[in-house]
């Protein structure tokens, strides 16, 4: 289980900069400008979390496909901490999201 904190207020799986999914999917091909939240549900049209989780997670499961990060061991997220941040003010798209801590392996 990774510690989640998710920077997207207007996501319909956030409460409290954390996830209420019990997990998440991390996609995007090599580069961190590519490396986005699948699991990001724009709420600022009204959406709601469609799972029927409310309760906010702190600890969660990651499942990534960015086969190069130097986290993902067997598409599963294996570092301890990770943040869900936003490349503008309000994301309206999963493209709109990143994982700050993803690291290209050497």
């Amino acid at each position: 289980m990774t510690n989640l904190r998710c920077d997207v207020m207007n996501c319909a799986n956030n409460q409290n900069d954390c996830c209420c999914r019990p997990e998440i999917q991390v996609s995007g091909t090599k580069g961190s400008d590519s490396i986005f939240c699948a699991s990001f549900v724009d709420a600022t049209n009204g959406a709601r979390n469609s799972i029927g989780c409310c309760l906010p997670n702190t600890s969660i499961d990651v499942t990534c496909d960015a086969e190069e990060c130097a986290f993902n061991s067997n598409l599963k997220c294996r570092n301890q901490d990770i943040r869900i941040s936003t490349r503008r003010n309000t994301p309206h798209s999963q493209s709109g999201t990143f994982c700050a801590n993803y690291k290209c392996e050497d």
